[in-house]
């Protein structure tokens, strides 16, 4: 399949030691394929490039459904592309079908251990030790010194979320490029950072119910009603708010509600079957 050791073929007899023995120490991605099914082809290609570009922070081992029945009926692999995630010897997370390619970086980073540059390093110290004047102007500097590096607004963004600045936070993140801001880390915060920012910012709850009243698709007023129900915690009625926006006004804010979504549900519980409900009405409407 591949000369790199991190890609490789598993079979009945090897799956033990390349994925449960393996995944005692790190990340171990199993993905399950078959030559005539073209999705899963692709899925299989981002997969090797991940792996690539990870260079052995996770091993990737490739099934050929048509050769390794057994592994199949084990696993319960009832359609194809179908991938799933072993860690700490048992299998933490599955996935079927070809995700967002944008996501499969946010699902990597959940289990591998990133690796920080020694700028990022030195700013978390100056953090941990108090210093968080200095942190923030070693990222500042850094910055300017390096733009491509996506890590660092990443991280002074995060140090300003913890110091209660959202609406700072916002304004930096937002100031990136648009490519940048469309990388996974980034565009996740950002989603976090504009719901709280706009439950700040938005009217009381019964003046927002009232617009709603008048005009059930008024955008603003239901994603502001939304940000300020994910705010008070009250789930369920923020994501069928912001699943109504992203059904009735798909464009609104640049899709913010579908980005809301999938930042608010990569935080939750995989196998909750009310959380899986909201990802695949998300899943019908990004496809």
């Amino acid at each position: 399949m591949s000369d790199a050791p991190y890609i490789l073929e598993g079979t009945v007899e090897n799956f033990e030691r390349l994925v449960v023995e393996n995944s005692r120490q790190g990340l171990v991605i199993v993905d399950f394929w078959a030559p005539w099914v073209g999705p899963s082809l692709k899925q299989r290609a981002i997969l090797v490039d991940l792996a690539k570009r990870y260079q052995g922070r996770f091993l990737l081992v490739s099934i050929n459904t048509d050769e390794q029945k057994p592994l199949v009926e084990r696993f319960g692999v009832r359609s194809l592309p179908s991938f799933k995630l072993f860690h700490r010897g048992e299998m933490v997370a599955e996935y079927h079908g070809v995700q967002p390619e944008a996501d499969y970086p946010r699902i990597i980073e959940q289990y591998v251990q990133r690796v920080l540059d020694p700028t990022s390093r030195e700013v978390i110290a100056a953090w941990q030790a108090g210093d968080a004047d200095r942190a923030l102007q070693q990222l500042a500097e850094a910055i300017v010194a390096d733009p491509e590096n996506l890590e660092l607004p990443a991280l002074m963004g995060k140090i300003l979320m913890r110091q209660q600045r959202f609406h700072d936070a916002h304004a930096l993140l937002s100031a990136l490029p648009k490519q940048a801001r469309e990388t996974v880390e980034i565009r996740d915060l950002l989603a976090h950072l504009d719901i709280i920012v706009t439950a700040e910012d938005a009217d009381t709850p019964e003046s927002l119910m009232q617009r709603l009243q008048a005009d059930p698709k008024d955008a603003d007023s239901l994603y502001q009603l939304a940000a300020l129900r994910l705010v008070g915690d009250e789930l369920e009625e923020a994501l069928d708010l912001l699943l109504e926006l992203a059904r009735s006004n798909p464009a609104y804010r640049d899709g913010i509600a579908r980005r809301g979504m999938r930042a608010v549900l990569d935080q939750l519980d995989a196998g909750d079957e009310q959380i899986n409900r909201y990802r695949r009405e998300l899943y019908r409407l990004d496809y």
